[in-house]
């Protein structure tokens, strides 16, 4: 049963052009934040738009975490939107921003109670105010530590139409007991506006697209769907925002689409646009945007212009000297090759062809002298005692120890090279490839690195990285004939989707043996996994892309007994 408005219904009650406002906004650079709305609804006055929309909490910004829970924090936020509210002459405008109880109220933690909420203004003037009602708590999202739901849903007047107004999680109700669109279209709204803070990850603007056709076979309005872009600091992960905003006519027809991982500013003319097709670029396009911009725009809120890599003629660094040379250009961009007496010359010439064809500084800064010095200061105690992994970790920790000088000597910062089956395995050495700001592929399987290495050629005039490196034995090169298959007794080809299966979705080994995986390497890799979270916890920050990343989203007992 269909709810809301017959079809066609919106044409005759109003006639609206709409800008959406794709922007990137940061949390706690209030003033930033609120100098960039008002230029927007500027740039959409020029236009000729009638109604201007801005993403979720545009003012004080997204990921503003506990700075949320502070009064002046809050307090500037509306302070911000008194000013905004005095740009609006002859346009209306959708503002997502922090609200506060007027009343005596207060929420568990002894505060007023603040509602994440858009504010309607109309010709220099608040004529409405609708807050969030469903509070997502689960992976990334905590808001209902800092936000109340809202009490009730009721379409806002505007321009001649009734329009209902939803924040993000309102839209993905589909395991909550209130349905937010339902409920508006219900009573009576012509048009559906969601302002969004939806962080990317692999296919999900598919996701959300049918989802909101979903939605419009089932109320027959139109659908505004605005979203936040640029990269935002998750707490212990970086979270992209990948605009991507839609417009659907009433019956479901994409109308407008915004760029995606770019600011943008749509203008839609909702009674008279035709039908477009929306974006057809793979995964793997999307997922070098997404690290390209994340890297970007990481350095820069960090205020840091130089990036340090140790180069070790493999993939991983491969794959990230080029997504950091796009991010940040060449010039701010150094490679370093470390070798020791186990490392190939292979590897060496390599990297420094990698680093010629990027055009990036290349620095050769052998290790073996260190290494000597350092293994000869240790003798005495571990006389009589075999070579083991130690005198390996002795070697990354050297160039660990290098790079970290490199980046503190020039103010820059060294990006570490580790992948996301890496990570889950704890095959990388603290203090030694851990060492980084940034863990830039830390979400990212091995065989998508394979992917992206191929993408980056692609989308290059010539062969970024070379077939030598792309077809090279995976190996740590830390004594002599190592190879990765040796020390994790399989290859990627099998770990890095078994990883994902336990990771990403949960799977239990009866549902691993099921799918074809063996009993016994499931429970090695599963007890590698459990094992190895003191690592991870230690790792830096790393770019979410995928829908289950290593940090605040998976919070797993660094030791517990429990196997699924």
């Amino acid at each position: 049963m269909k709810v809301g408005l017959r079809k066609g219904d919106f044409h005759t009650r109003s006639k609206m052009k709409l800008a959406i406002a794709q922007i990137a906004t940061y949390p706690g650079y209030i003033e930033r934040n609120t100098e960039k709305i008002i230029s927007y609804i500027g740039k959409a006055r020029e236009e000729g738009a009638n109604l201007i929309v801005f993403p979720e909490l545009a003012i004080p910004g997204y990921m503003s975490m506990d700075l949320m829970l502070q009064k002046g924090f809050v307090q500037r936020n509306l302070e911000a939107l008194e000013e905004i509210v005095e740009s609006t002459e002859g346009i209306s405008a959708i503002v997502g921003y922090i609200s506060q109880d007027r009343s005596r109220k207060k929420g568990p933690d002894g505060t007023a109670r603040r509602y994440n909420s858009a504010a309607v203004i109309s010709d220099g003037k608040v004529v409405g105010v609708q807050s969030k009602t469903l509070l997502p708590d689960y992976d990334v999202f905590f808001e209902n530590r800092y936000f109340s739901s809202a009490g009730a849903r009721e379409p806002i007047q505007l321009n001649g139409a009734k329009i209902g107004i939803e924040i993000c999680e309102d839209l993905w109700d589909e395991d909550y007991p209130i349905k937010v669109t339902d409920e508006l279209a219900g009573k009576g709204a012509d048009l559906i506006v969601n302002i969004s803070g939806s962080p990317f990850y692999i296919g999900k603007r598919k996701i959300r697209e049918d989802l909101i056709r979903k939605k419009i076979r089932n109320i027959g309005v139109p659908f505004v769907y605005t979203n936040l872009v640029g990269g935002q600091d998750g707490y212990e992960g970086e979270l992209i925002f990948d605009g991507q905003s839609m417009v659907f006519n009433e019956r479901g027809d994409l109308i407008g689409e915004g760029k995606a991982f770019e600011e943008d500013l749509l203008v839609v003319d909702l009674t008279g646009s035709r039908k477009i097709h929306g974006r057809e670029e793979s995964d793997i396009s999307d997922l070098h945007k997404a690290l390209t911009l994340g890297i970007r725009d990481y350095f820069s809120r960090a205020g840091v212009k130089r990036a340090f890599i140790g180069l070790s003629g493999g993939i991983d660094s491969a794959v990230v000297a080029a997504l950091a040379t796009g991010a940040l250009g060449k010039e701010n961009v150094t490679g370093v090759t470390m070798p020791s007496r186990y490392s190939s010359e292979g590897s060496v010439k390599d990297s420094e062809e990698l680093a010629r064809a990027l055009g990036i500084t290349f620095l050769n800064i052998p290790i073996e002298k260190a290494r000597v010095t350092l293994e000869d200061a240790l003798s005495k105690e571990f006389l009589g005692m075999p070579k083991d992994v130690t005198e390996e970790n002795i070697q990354a920790r050297l160039r660990g120890i290098y790079l970290m000088a490199l980046s503190n000597k020039f103010g820059g910062m060294v990006i570490s090279t580790g992948n996301k089956t890496e990570m889950a395995l704890g095959y990388m050495t603290l203090y030694g490839d851990m060492c980084g700001g940034l863990a830039a592929i830390g979400d990212v399987n091995k065989m998508r690195v394979y992917d992206l290495t191929k993408h980056i050629n692609s989308i290059s005039d010539n062969a970024i990285i070379s077939k030598n490196i792309l077809f090279k034995e995976p190996s740590a090169e830390l004594r002599e004939g190592q190879t990765d298959v040796q020390g994790l007794g399989a290859s990627y080809g099998l770990l890095s989707p078994l990883v994902d299966w336990i990771v990403e979705e949960g799977a239990t080994i009866k549902e691993l043996v099921k799918g074809g995986f063996e009993r016994e390497y499931v429970n090695k890799v599963m007890d590698l996994i459990k094992k190895k979270e003191f690592k991870r916890r230690q790792a830096p920050p790393l770019i979410k892309v995928t829908n289950k990343a290593f940090g605040i989203g998976r919070r797993i007992p660094m030791n517990h007994g429990f196997t699924i």
